[in-house]
């Protein structure tokens, strides 16, 4: 049963940190290519973060309930009761840190970028939708404030992902038992 926690651990860092990369490196700069279309590339960025938050909140669940059952049934009891004295204390630490930083600012990132992304497209798209409701200079300067939070999230998500990979990389130090259960001071 360790080994196939393990893989369902494995599987789901990857479906958590995977779709990351994607985004960032694929999707959010295909979406640039959309210029003149802003109904088009919310709906785009929509459905791709839609299903991306489907994975992710499947993907945490699973890495919760494969690293409980790790941390009691894999690691040896002498270095769960005393943590500090083996790398694994000060690693694992870290890593649930990192977890958590992680999960804090992917929460920001939807909860502040998304809202305010979803706000200004709303506009832009009411402002195309009805050009007679704001001037030109009006909905030039909404457009701008778009991208200038858009360029801004794509920042922040930079944060997200260094932080999903670091996360991930102390999970790797942590599956090396010679280096994690290794004493500190013998």
């Amino acid at each position: 049963m360790g080994t196939i926690s393990l893989a369902l651990h494995v599987t789901a860092a990857a479906i958590l940190v995977g779709p990351q990369i994607l985004m960032f490196l694929a999707v959010v700069p295909a979406t640039w290519l959309i210029e003149d279309d802003e109904r088009l590339k919310r709906t785009i960025t929509r459905v791709v973060a839609g299903r991306f938050g489907m994975l992710a909140t499947l993907a945490i669940v699973t890495l919760i309930v494969t690293g409980l059952y790790q941390y009691y049934t894999i690691v040896p009891v002498n270095v769960r009761e005393a943590p500090n004295e083996y790398v694994f204390g000060p690693v694992f630490s870290l890593k649930m840190l990192m977890f958590v930083i992680t999960m804090v600012l992917i929460g920001v990132h939807m909860r502040y970028y998304g809202k305010r992304i979803a706000t200004l497209s709303d506009q832009v798209i009411a402002a195309q939708d009805d050009p007679f409701a704001k001037s030109v200079d009006e909905i030039a300067a909404l457009k701008d404030e778009l991208e200038r939070v858009r360029h801004k999230s794509f920042g922040f998500s930079v944060l997200i992902l260094g932080a999903s990979l670091l996360t991930m990389w102390l999970g790797v130090a942590l599956g090396h038992e010679a280096f994690a259960w290794g004493q500190l001071n013998p």
